[in-house]
């Protein structure tokens, strides 16, 4: 280069927290502080030696800078390859019969053109042609447009740096942005990524605008110690994808819940003001790595989500509808656990959405929330009921499609755009039971989202005043104590998911009926508010048990300030006759579904 530009490379790092002199100028750009590798490499480390390796390398750290030059050159030289990177590629042989690229590759983004794979020559030079070959005439070095030059170091092999030289006027580093912290293992590090900004991690930053702080490390659990200082990460936003190596070997989930919650801590702890999302363990294949006997892999979602339940600021994830399963094989690219560029490529849409949707405080999407449904009246009378009451956590709050989850599984969705909702349910993953306010087409939208079948529901919904209820019977708000009654009478002990009967007894839902002090009639409500459980003993029928427990569910909620509704199945015809004969509305057909 005749006129030349040069600047430390060390000076254009983004996503590394540390920089250590190798000797000569060179540096060693780390994504850990100091404390954070020694806890890597320490004793309490379930495979120190594998975790230093890992955490050498420099997934989501990249050289970033401006310049008007037409020809740039990085001084970079690779260290050597890491076992675990040898084993992964290994896999993605086996698996496809296919070599895998290598894993020293660099790629880089230049005004929006992707560069790539390119490797250092023999001199440790990267040569890097940044005019574009489109252009109708190309510029003399140092009188072209300034161009954003982002290069792209390996996410599996570390490497060492010392200068950018360009044959431009000037060689300027690009300023630091806010950034997302990613705390992980290889599936965030970017094992099978085969291109280190094409992995979820650097996807989701760009999306957000944010510079990416990748801590993945491969075969990382949750482990106390590890999270980054406070004050070394402007974390904008911070994501957890951590827990699918317990699966490999033996573990106890009492451990694995203290370290998990303990983890959790430090997170929150570091960032009170950051939003965290924490995802549950992404899906898997068992065929090359069969799951343990003795591990406690099927405990662990339930254990992420009780710990992030404790943090206002964190919002779960469920991580196995960031794949579809039934594409695994495909997306997978080691046929195991590492997705690869169509499986990276997947998640980051997906996440994306996810998190874009929960990204304010929960309040204001309630509040978003409740104002699109109650626009919309009785069409969407089950999930304005629900957001009136502050039940549920609400998942997605726009013009198109409201989407709340009530406790014990269920959800409820109103919608009235179809590609909105099918892409939100895809990306949120599948409820057990979710009931749909909308148009028959919108139900079709959300079973074929959930791979469910829909339902036709009557809704019923009581307008007048409180109803009268005959003194002489014996009515009682049910404890606890009755569940093994209820779910032995009950003719639908398959409606009631675990843990839902106990807890509705508990928060005195549930009102009995009693002649001679024996119970021959009961009636509660569903999690979401539905009036329900109306069930009267058969020796007790046709003597008004069924009118009076209704009327008694009713006086309850009027008194709570609660509209009474319930659903009702249209083949049900004794029910329907019921709520006719006491002055219930039946709302017009057509527009309320169950998805299961």
């Amino acid at each position: 280069m005749s006129s030349e530009s040069v600047a430390r490379a060390a000076d254009l790092l983004h996503g590394a927290l540390d920089v250590v002199d190798a000797g000569g100028g060179w540096v060693r750009p780390s994504r850990f502080g100091a404390a954070q590798l020694r806890a890597l490499g320490s004793v309490r480390a379930w495979h120190p030696g594998l975790f230093r390796q890992m955490a050498a390398c420099t997934a989501g750290v990249s050289v970033e800078f401006e310049t008007d030059a037409c020809t740039a050159a990085l001084e970079l030289r690779m260290g050597e390859v890491p076992r675990g990177t040898v084993g992964a590629l290994e896999d993605v042989a086996r698996h496809t019969g296919v070599e895998p690229p290598r894993p020293d590759a660099v790629f880089v983004d230049v005004d929006g053109r992707h560069l790539g794979p390119l490797f250092p020559d023999e001199k440790n030079l990267l040569p890097i042609d940044l005019a574009d070959p489109e252009a109708l005439a190309l510029p003399l070095p140092g009188l072209g447009e300034p161009r954003h030059v982002r290069v792209w170091l390996p996410c599996l092999v570390p490497c060492e740096l010392r200068s950018v030289h360009a044959d431009g006027s000037y060689v300027a580093p690009v300023p630091a942005r806010r950034q997302l912290l990613v705390l992980g293992d290889s599936i965030a590090q970017g094992f099978c990524a085969e291109d280190a900004s094409r992995t979820w991690p650097a996807l989701l930053a760009e999306h957000l605008g944010l510079d990416l702080v990748n801590q993945g490390v491969g075969g990382q659990v949750f482990q106390p110690g590890t999270v980054p200082a406070a004050e070394e990460v402007d974390a904008a936003a911070v994501v957890v994808e951590l827990g699918e190596n317990y699966r490999f070997e033996p573990c106890g989930a009492g451990p694995v819940a203290r370290d998990v919650r303990a983890y959790l801590n430090e997170v929150a702890s570091a960032w009170p003001d950051a939003p965290v999302w924490v995802l549950t363990t992404p899906p898997h294949l068992e065929v090359a790595y069969p799951t343990h006997p003795r591990s406690c892999a099927a405990e662990v979602d339930g254990i992420i989500a009780a710990a992030a339940a404790r943090h206002a600021q964190m919002r779960l994830v469920d991580g196995g509808a960031l794949l579809d399963r039934h594409l695994l094989p495909r997306l997978l690219a080691d046929g195991s656990d590492h997705p690869g560029p169509e499986g990276q490529l997947m998640i980051a849409e997906r996440l994306s959405f996810v998190m874009d949707a929960t990204a304010d405080e929960p309040a204001a999407r309630r509040a978003r929330a409740l104002e699109v449904v109650a626009a919309q009246g009785d069409a969407a009378l089950p999930v304005a009921d629900a957001l009136a009451r502050g039940v549920g956590e609400v998942r997605l709050a726009d013009e198109g499609a409201v989407i709340v989850d009530v406790p014990d599984g269920a959800r409820l969705v109103w919608a009235c755009d179809r590609k909105l909702v099918r892409r939100a349910l895809s990306c949120l993953g599948a409820a057990p039971v979710t009931c749909v306010c909308g148009e028959r087409a919108i139900a079709r939208e959300v079973a074929r989202a959930v791979r469910g079948k829909a339902r036709e529901c009557e809704l019923v919904v009581w307008r007048a005043g409180a109803p009268e209820v005959d003194a002489a019977r014996d009515l009682r708000t049910l404890t606890p104590a009755y569940a093994e009654a209820i779910v032995r009478h009950y003719s639908h002990p398959e409606y009631l998911r675990p843990g839902e009967l106990e807890g509705l007894l508990a928060a005195g839902r549930v009102i009995g009926g009693f002649e001679e002090g024996r119970l021959v009639g009961f009636v509660g409500e569903h999690p979401h508010g539905a009036m329900g459980m109306l069930e009267v003993l058969p020796e007790a029928r046709r003597r008004g048990w069924g009118s009076a427990l209704a009327a008694a569910k009713v006086r309850q909620l009027l008194g709570e300030g609660r509209l009474p509704w319930a659903e009702v199945w249209p083949d049900n015809d004794a029910s329907l006759a019921l709520e006719l004969s006491m002055g219930f509305d039946i709302l017009e057909s057509g527009q309320l579904w169950y998805v299961s």
